[in-house]
């Protein structure tokens, strides 16, 4: 075994939750026991997105920099997918401002933006439990900016497989088409063909040492 998939395999585990059976949980960990809502006023919680791929990120509708361009791109992106992968993805868009992104203010945020689409998911919740995820997540660089502002939000994609595992964490921006749209596909396929030994993680490269998921509780 490459030492490479080694590490992305730990990595992965930070992201699972144990069963009682020993199996994993099948959605991203991080999410675990918080409530959101979304701009459609349908909560979601790690539940909701047991079972499909998830590609998630931080915005806030006061953004006049990089959250609208990025959102473009993903509008982009996610039109370039086959079909079967665009039914499956799960898009996430979390707000770092939730005292000010209603799930009305997102709805107008996503409308405007052209992303008010199936499977694509602006939320919010209560001040606490987004800062709650948002530590988690290591939304914000805290070591450059002690006391963030939204503004200060990381720009980074998350992607996650069907069982909840992370697979890759990119940059962002500006947003990768081609490498989204094939390692999205892959994943979609290996969801959907879920036979034999292979595994998706054994296709796809991995940038384990860019991720701050390590420092993750």
């Amino acid at each position: 075994m490459s030492k490479t998939f080694t590490k992305t395999t730990r990595l992965a585990a930070w992201f699972c939750l144990p069963l009682v059976s020993g199996m994993v949980a099948a959605q991203p960990a991080p999410m675990a026991g918080l409530r959101f809502i979304d701009h459609r006023q349908q909560p979601l919680t790690a539940q909701t997105l047991r079972g499909k791929p998830v590609l998630l990120h931080f915005v806030f509708t006061g953004c006049s920099s990089t959250c609208p361009p990025q959102i473009h791109e993903l509008v982009a992106m996610r039109a370039a997918l086959p079909a079967s992968a665009r039914a499956q993805l799960q898009l996430v868009s979390v707000t770092v401002d939730p005292l000010a992104d209603t799930p009305q203010a997102l709805a107008r945020f996503a409308a405007r933006l052209g992303a008010d689409q199936p499977g694509w998911r602006f939320v919010t919740g209560a001040p606490a439990q987004v800062q709650q995820f948002t530590d988690r997540m290591a939304a914000f660089d805290l070591r450059r900016t002690p006391q963030p502002t939204p503004a200060d939000h990381r720009t980074a994609l998350w992607l996650y497989d069907a069982s909840g595992a992370l697979v890759q964490r990119y940059g962002g921006w500006p947003v990768d088409h081609a490498r989204l749209v094939a390692e999205i596909t892959q994943l979609a396929q290996a969801r959907q063909t879920a036979s034999g030994p292979r595994h998706p993680h054994n296709d796809i490269p991995h940038a384990a040492a860019t991720t701050a998921a390590a420092s993750l509780p």
